[in-house]
């Protein structure tokens, strides 16, 4: 039986462009090993294909079918050898922090292999004798869960087992939810008259919310569809505007103590001080209150663990414009809560559901229309990724800290990623500010700080 990419897998795989790849990155640090001395990356390298070889998902690749009216399916790829994708670098003897992040950021701009299993990693060795690992997997391939998922199932801990403790069980009857359905013609027609009625009349449902929630953003056109673009880059349409050839990244990282610190003295969660925080950093770069959408995961919620994305997410309007912190932390908790009232899967910020209530064949026609439309929804992509707080190893070297690297969409501006591990929180910036503003994201990181600092002084 074919394994068929679900309707929201299918729509990342036909989104990419080569200015505008759908993958997931993730930066891991290791540190050097315990007798000291410089890492054998060659040694790590064979660690990892021997590791990657044994993962189902990282054997296989998409195929997409002649006839436009079926959907792409996932097979396994012939004489795969994990090695092919996998590779090293030396150091840079002239390596800073600086350059190290415009390498990384370089890797992280290249599309992943479509012709092959659609992922590849990157080790890069670092000047305290320790070194980078560079994961990066196709989006159609797996969401942040199961990116956490294959990654530590790369680890000394996880290794050679058939499922990790962020893996789920497959459907007790062994079915792919996407698989075709089998039976008579007529029959199958007539099952499906509910389930697709009832399918439609969602859609519509979600669809509506998008187009009001567009259509309620009196600044936001085709013009000007992001609040996140310098005025003098407004003299061209955004559709037309070019986009630098590799977005910039900067990766911040703070005590996690510091968050929980201003989460008990005015409430909400650590993600809405997150946002708080990031609102605050936007008053440098932003001419008005900025359109984040902050994906939510829906995996538990279908009981679908396994294969395939299963995404919503909240439209959230950051206060870049308030000036106090205290307020915009207040303004970020009440629309956080809600839409937590209201749920995931209800207003604009649903529009990922739109795509798994479509038929999958559909998103071949209609991504290249699609593609550069995100900014006219929302400005930038907030999204928390979950880490265990265990002590992992790969080969030997122990990690010190996780970076996620989310995909940046065509037009957007920013995408952000954040994760927490042994005590620390991580950020992850992707831009394309730098060519369109004189604000970069360095200097975007450095408002990150200012901006955690001045919430910190109001506890």
């Amino acid at each position: 039986m074919e394994n068929r990419l679900s309707p929201l897998d299918a729509a990342f795989w036909s989104l990419e462009s080569p200015d505008a790849p759908m993958h997931i990155g993730a930066l891991a640090h290791f540190d050097g090993a315990a007798e000291g001395g410089g890492p054998d990356l060659g040694a790590v390298a064979a660690v990892l294909a021997e590791r990657a070889q044994a993962i189902p998902r990282l054997r296989q690749r998409v195929r997409t079918p002649w006839n436009p009216l079926e959907g792409p399916y996932w097979e396994e790829q012939p004489n795969f050898d994990a090695a092919a994708h996998i590779a090293t670098h030396a150091e840079d003897a002239d390596a800073s922090a600086d350059s190290t992040d415009a390498r990384v950021a370089a890797l992280m701009a290249a599309p992943v292999p479509r012709e092959a299993p659609p992922w590849e990693m990157h080790l890069l060795a670092r000047g305290d004798s320790g070194f980078s690992l560079l994961l990066k997997v196709h989006h159609a391939a797996v969401d942040g869960l199961r990116a956490l998922d294959v990654g530590v199932r790369l680890l000394d801990q996880f290794a050679g087992r058939e499922k990790s403790a962020a893996a789920g069980k497959r459907r007790p009857d062994g079915q792919d939810r996407h698989a075709a359905p089998t039976g008579p013609l007529p029959l199958r027609a007539l099952r499906s008259i509910p389930v697709e009625a009832k399918r439609t009349l969602r859609a519509a449902e979600i669809a509506g919310d998008t187009l009001l929630s567009v259509a309620g953003s009196a600044p936001r056109s085709l013009l000007q569809p992001t609040a996140l673009l310098h005025p003098s880059a407004l003299l061209q349409p955004s559709l037309l505007r070019p986009e630098p050839a590799t977005p910039e990244l900067a990766l911040p990282s703070y005590p996690l103590d510091d968050l929980h610190r201003i989460r008990k003295a005015h409430g909400g969660t650590v993600n809405d001080v997150v946002l708080a925080v990031l609102a605050g950093a936007l008053r440098t770069v932003a001419t008005r209150n900025a359109r984040v959408l902050v994906p939510v995961s829906q995996r538990a919620r279908l009981g679908a663990p396994g294969g395939g994305n299963r995404l919503s997410g909240y439209l959230l309007d950051l206060p870049v414009t308030e000036p106090d912190p205290r307020r915009r932390l207040e303004l970020v908790r009440a629309a956080m809560d809600a839409h937590k009232q209201r749920g995931p899967r209800r207003g604009a910020g649903a529009v990922a559901l739109l795509a798994d209530l479509l038929p999958a064949p559909g998103h071949r026609l209609t991504a290249p229309l699609l593609r550069p439309t995100a900014p006219l929804l929302f400005d930038a992509l907030v999204t928390n990724v979950p880490m265990p707080d265990f002590r992992f190893t790969l080969d030997g070297h122990t990690l010190t800290a996780l970076y996620p690297l989310p995909p940046l969409a065509r037009g957007q501006a920013l995408a952000v990623a954040v994760s927490s591990y042994r005590g620390r929180l991580h950020v992850g910036l992707r831009g394309r500010l730098g060519a369109t503003s004189p604000h970069p994201v360095a200097d975007l990181h450095r408002a990150f700080d200012a901006s955690l600092t001045e919430l910190l002084s109001t506890c």
